[in-house]
């Protein structure tokens, strides 16, 4: 046998040994690289946006609004996966023309989803919308006060505003429970005697609700502070008949004026009268009479007598 033939021959029994083991781990090769090399398959989650088609009508509100995206997770292959953006969806639309309360259930037919890919969860699953009537309602205005005015002043009454309602509109459910719209609070701080007057905005109203105006214009009027003195049982003098008498003989007298007017009356100053004369009386012969007790003060003052009549007899 040559060198040649023996060559050969080793190359033979080289490739037929263990032949099926040789077979088995070409296979597995083989298997391998089309795992590592062939399609994979993948899946990613988008966001896509949401538009709402709303009712032409003014009447009808939406109160209860959809989420401006929803999730949607695709599943296919990887390179297409990979390549792909949320503009290639689109946006969700949905048709809310008809004004009513709904429960819309996402499913991937709503979607434009490219061919190879398929939807595996829509997030949320479902889209709930509510609407409501839309109603305007008169409201009344509240202005609040904030502050003090100087020593010896007070505010008389309360602070009024003009216009003292505004127009609420909105949808039913909300304008019916809003009870007053409030402005900024008036600050009196520093404000002596006389009518202020500010322009104040009104505070936001709540949500889906407008006021027909922005502000009002608010007046508060300053006063001196009045004070309260009292003169208790004062002798009731009988003008032109000093021998009458008078039941009750004596009155209580209260006077009501700023500090300054009060404080400077004496208490002697104080003389309560009753004037049979000067009511018509016939004082020529013995009467009596249910007579008012009159009591002069400084002008500004007010006077208050208790009992404010008595019985003269002469």
């Amino acid at each position: 046998m040559s060198a040649k033939d023996g060559i050969r021959a080793r190359v033979q029994t080289a490739l037929v040994a263990n032949l099926g083991l040789k077979i088995l781990s070409l296979c597995c090769a083989v298997a391998l690289y089309a795992f590592t090399h062939g399609p994979e398959t993948a899946q990613r989650t988008l966001s896509v946006s949401v538009v709402s088609i709303l009712p032409d009508s003014a009447k009808r509100q939406l109160i209860m609004q959809p989420p401006t995206e929803v999730g949607v997770t695709l599943v296919g292959p990887r390179t297409q996966i990979d390549e792909l953006h949320s503009d290639d969806i689109g946006a969700l639309r949905l048709d809310l023309r008809s004004g009513q309360d709904a429960k819309i259930d996402l499913d991937e037919k709503m979607f434009h989803i490219p061919a190879g890919l398929t939807a595996l969860q829509i997030f949320p699953s479902s889209i709930r919308v509510k609407f409501d009537d839309v109603i305007s309602k008169a409201v009344q205005v509240q202005v609040p006060r904030t502050g003090e005015p100087p020593s010896g002043y007070v505010v008389k009454g309360t602070i009024v505003s003009d216009p003292n309602e505004v127009e609420a509109h909105g949808p039913r459910s909300v304008v019916d429970v809003i009870q007053v719209a409030r402005t900024a609070p008036f600050d009196v701080t520093g404000l002596g005697q006389g009518l202020h007057t500010l322009k104040l905005p009104l505070d936001k109203p709540p949500n889906l609700v407008t006021y027909d105006l922005d502000q009002v214009t608010a007046s508060v009027d300053i006063r001196q502070q009045l004070i309260t003195k009292t003169f208790p049982r004062l002798k009731v003098e009988v003008i032109g008949l000093p021998r009458a008498t008078t039941r009750p003989g004596m009155v209580n007298v209260a006077v009501t004026g700023t500090s300054e007017d009060v404080n400077t009356i004496a208490p002697d100053a104080i003389v309560p009268r009753v004037e049979p004369k000067g009511a018509g009386d016939d004082l020529s012969k013995p009467g009596n009479d249910n007579l008012m007790v009159l009591v002069d003060v400084p002008k500004g003052v007010t006077v208050q007598v208790d009992p404010p009549k008595i019985v003269v007899t002469w």
